[in-house]
């Protein structure tokens, strides 16, 4: 497919992005995951996950009304608990023999009793509510907040698989951000802790590749789980408004060396992690130029013409969320799979000067 044809088809997307939320949206605020394919009936309540995609979607491509936007901050502070979380109880509930299973398998039992998934869609829901121009209704203190407990919670994470213990780095600044942000909690200190955090990891955990995870298991971690714990740090600057960084080079190096596979989230990854390198740096432009291009291409393959969205798996949507099973996996999009690239596609559109074909906003993560 040559530059032209790349071209014009990302002018279409917008529109066709909107037809396909209007195609999976039930009512107030509900949407469906997939188009025909979901397994959970309508009449129970669940989907926070699917609303919060389909908020940041819509803040992406600039398509928020009123009524949508009203709908969306309702339906999703509705999941929201007494402890300030906001998770879906449904898919804690369908995800626990697979939980379990994980947990044993890999010896790591920090999200046995699902902490670790709530406070990950706690994150993403607080996210999106900050895209919808509204805030949770309480603040999430379900973190640490003193220096020795802070130390405490980065070294019980699982380093030997980077990507979820970067994901909680990243969930865990966040939390201190927006907590001071948005209620004024720990105002005098919670920027002292975030350097504290970014520091120790940095000291403990960042690797001359540039990415962060344990050096005793540096021959036994492939390559896109380096990238992707990459990609969660890029988060963590992001929420720390910390535009700069080091090793750039040697995370483009990295990046560069990827034969990308899998779902959305890795492809999605590889962008981010270089889209964040390149702001900054002109180091291997050129080679980045090129790969963005040639994942556009890539991307494209995942996108279904007739219904204007994309899957997370190559042909199919995802069966699965957070461990639950939710899809029949039917050759269709999904709301998870149209996020994750569209989100690629505005970084990549940044870098490359294609705001004029399609300008998206870039999600507040």
């Amino acid at each position: 497919m040559n530059q032209t044809d790349l071209i014009n088809w990302l002018s279409t997307l917008k529109p066709q992005i909107l037809k396909f939320l209007d195609k999976l949206h039930i009512k107030n605020g509900f949407y469906h995951y997939s188009l025909s394919g979901d397994i959970i009936p309508d009449n129970i309540t669940w989907g926070l996950g699917n609303a919060v995609f389909a908020s940041r979607l819509y803040f992406l491509i600039d398509a928020l009304n009123e009524d949508k936007k009203n709908q969306l901050i309702q339906f999703i502070k509705s999941f929201q608990d007494k402890k300030g979380y906001i998770y879906d109880p449904v898919i804690q509930k369908r995800s626990i023999i697979r939980r379990y299973y994980s947990a044993f398998r890999q010896v790591d039992f920090n999200n046995i009793f699902n902490e670790q998934t709530r406070r990950a869609e706690t994150r993403q829901a607080f996210s999106a509510l900050c895209s919808l121009g509204s805030r949770p209704d309480k603040p999430f203190l379900n973190i640490p907040y003193n220096k020795k407990e802070i130390l405490k919670y980065i070294d019980r994470l699982n380093w030997n698989i980077p990507w979820g213990a970067c994901s909680h780095i990243s969930h865990l600044v966040f939390f201190i951000k927006v907590n001071n942000r948005l209620f004024n909690i720990h105002q005098d200190d919670s920027e002292e802790f975030i350097q504290l955090i970014i520091d120790y990891v940095n000291q403990n955990y960042r690797q001359n590749d540039g990415s962060w995870y344990a050096e005793s298991s540096k021959s036994e971690i492939p390559k896109f789980q380096k990238i992707n714990s990459a990609m969660k740090m890029m988060t963590t600057f992001q929420s720390a408004e910390i535009k700069d960084f080091e090793k750039k080079e040697e995370l483009i190096d990295l990046c560069l060396s990827t034969v990308n596979e899998g779902h959305a989230c890795n492809h999605f990854n590889v962008v981010c992690v270089l889209y964040h390198c390149a702001l900054q740096t002109d180091y291997r432009k050129e080679e980045i130029n090129h790969y963005y291009m040639k994942q556009l291409e890539f991307f494209r393959s995942y996108y279904f013409e007739e219904y204007g969205g994309f899957s997370f798996l190559h042909g199919k949507s995802s069966p699965q969320y957070y461990k639950a099973v939710i899809t029949k996996g039917l050759n269709e999009p999904d709301i998870h799979g149209t996020f994750m690239f569209i989100w690629g596609i505005a970084l990549i559109t940044r870098i490359l000067n294609l705001d004029d074909v399609i300008n998206l906003n870039i999600p507040i993560t």
